[in-house]
């Protein structure tokens, strides 16, 4: 039976995407586990088992701060079929980020089509490749306690997919259920909402006024739709809030922070190496910083240019709101008086800089070059995936990139002593 051409060309694409992938990420397969691996998972009796009680603990818990039920249960997952082999954490890992990959073509191939491309398969297709082999995806796909978060974004963007394909009161029910299983799996997919105005306004145009519609009833409809979503975001994050505020965690609202949080990932995407697994925005860190005034002030200036663009170039104000949206909430939390994120935090927010990557590639010619760039960052990927092998290379990395970072000499010495003692 032969395949229509667009189920063809779907499948070639996905296993072009699993093909990178592998070619990136394969090492981590014979890697150990490293930093809170061991807290998530090895020393969590709550996933060792799917029966009725760990379920119940699962949604109940908010263990170690973090309350993600489906998270937990893809972790039990993985246990019933592999115990404790690190081998089999990484592969859902590797499975999951393939499967993210594939929701990010789908849903930049709508976006592409909507926005007038006539052939929205090529910059949807580049965008997910370099998305899929870029270095900065290491610290997520390497950290076997990521599956969460990866699975969440792959929701995440299958509502957008959903989203961006019509309108009627179905489709809006599957993505509210998308949003609802993506924030089970964990919280950092609360910028939906913001995400999807801005998809009314730009590319859809849903927010603009219509001719013989002088009140203005249908942009009432559209924010009226968002209200449920806004509520199960309320809700997500309040939980998520009092889960945060049983440990060290507090609220806080850092301008500074949250200006170098900003500013953080796009430095980490054009410098594809020698990264940190976690960066001090705020307090006693020792990774250099610009001005606090310089950070605030490229920030405001940059806001201000979107704002202004936005008639011309909307795709950009789109672009900022999504990768604002995203990043901003892990940042506004203190811990003993200090601001860090993990480089993780940035995995959905910069698919917003890969969509604006593979729009600048229209024609095979360009296609070819962003394969030929996707090799040497697959090279760059597994050269950063060597520092995740185990405990004691994972933390030698973190002293030699940040000395200062004084929690880090803790645990190398730690690692140390475990790897002595096992001899």
């Amino acid at each position: 039976m032969k395949l229509p051409r667009g189920r063809l060309l779907d499948a070639l694409v996905a296993a072009a995407l699993l093909l990178a992938a592998l070619a990136a990420f394969r090492p981590i397969l014979g890697h150990g586990f490293v930093f809170d691996d061991f807290a998530l998972i090895v020393e969590n009796p709550g996933i060792r088992g799917l029966d009725a009680a760990r379920l119940r603990w699962m949604f109940l818990s908010t263990y170690l701060t973090t309350y993600m039920p489906l998270g937990w249960a893809a972790f039990a997952s993985v246990f019933s079929l592999a115990g404790l082999d690190p081998a089999a954490y990484h592969a859902a890992n590797i499975a999951a980020h393939w499967l993210v990959c594939v929701a990010l073509f789908a849903a930049a191939r709508r976006l592409f089509r909507l926005a007038g491309n006539p052939k929205p398969e090529i910059p949807a297709f580049a965008a997910a490749l370099l998305f899929c082999v870029h270095p900065f995806q290491v610290n997520t796909v390497a950290w076997a306690i990521e599956l969460p978060d990866m699975l969440s974004t792959a929701c995440f963007l299958i509502a957008v997919t959903v989203y961006l394909g019509g309108t009627g009161r179905a489709r809006l029910a599957a993505v509210f259920g998308l949003y609802a299983v993506s924030l089970l799996f964990r919280w950092r997919s609360l910028s939906l909402p913001l995400v999807l105005v801005a998809l009314d306004y730009w590319p859809l145009r849903r927010l603009r006024a219509r001719p013989g519609d002088p009140m203005d009833q249908a942009r009432v409809g559209v924010w009226a739709e968002k209200v449920p979503f806004l509520l199960l975001a309320v809700a997500a994050a309040s939980i998520t809030r009092l889960a945060k505020s049983r440990e060290l965690y507090e609220a806080s609202f850092a301008p500074v922070a949250a200006a170098r949080a900003l500013w953080l990932y796009p430095g980490a995407l054009l410098w594809p190496r020698d990264y940190l697994a976690v960066y001090g925005l705020q307090g006693g860190w020792s990774h250099p910083w610009p001005p606090s005034w310089v950070v605030i002030g490229l920030t405001l200036l940059s806001a201000a240019a979107l704002w202004l663009l936005r008639r011309r170039r909307p795709a950009l104000l789109l672009a900022g709101v999504f990768y604002a949206a995203a990043v901003l909430p892990p940042a506004l939390g203190a811990q003993d008086g200090m601001v860090y994120v993990y480089l993780a935090y940035g995995y959905l927010g910069c698919v917003a800089f890969f969509v604006l990557a593979g729009a600048a590639v229209r024609d095979g010619r360009a296609l070819a070059a962003v394969c030929v760039l996707a090799l040497a960052l697959i090279a760059g990927t597994r050269r950063e995936v060597r520092h995740w092998s185990g405990p004691v290379t994972f933390w030698s990395r973190a002293v030699a990139l940040d000395p200062g970072f004084a929690p880090a000499r803790g645990q190398l010495r730690e690692a140390l002593q475990k790897e002595e003692a096992a001899r």
